[in-house]
């Protein structure tokens, strides 16, 4: 009863299930190799967002200059440190819920899946913008 409450909690709280962990839990057989997936995963997610966060900060760098835009990097960087400060409490929790053995493999699951969300947040914001 446990197990199945706690898949439910894991499941409102940000759809592990649905993410990183099913991807690697349906390719993998063994805890050690769903564990390299998810780091695989974690490091690939990880490099994901950077690329998406750099390639906004050159752009608002260039648009800077112009007027009412002085603080715009200012913001940018502000709201990279607030979603990195979610990132660790959102995926503590997801840890704390799976517990034992899960633990570690939700968590990172988590943490894939918020990295993605994330990028594709930082390439939204140049969608159909001007250069």
């Amino acid at each position: 009863m446990k197990a199945a409450v706690a898949s439910v909690l894991l499941l409102a709280a940000g759809g592990a299930e649905a993410g990183a962990l099913a991807e690697c839990r349906g390719a993998t057989r063994t805890p050690a190799e769903l564990m390299a997936c998810l780091q695989s995963a974690r490091r690939q997610a990880g490099d994901r967002m950077l690329e998406s966060f750099l390639a906004i900060e050159q752009r608002l760098g260039r648009l800077e200059v112009a007027p009412g835009r002085e603080r715009s990097l200012a913001a940018l960087k502000q709201s990279q440190r607030d979603f990195e400060r979610y990132l660790r409490a959102h995926c503590q929790v997801m840890q704390w819920l799976a517990s034992g053995a899960a633990a570690g493999p939700a968590a990172l699951g988590c943490d894939v899946d918020q990295l993605r969300a994330r990028a594709a947040a930082l390439d939204g914001l140049a969608v159909d913008q001007p250069n």
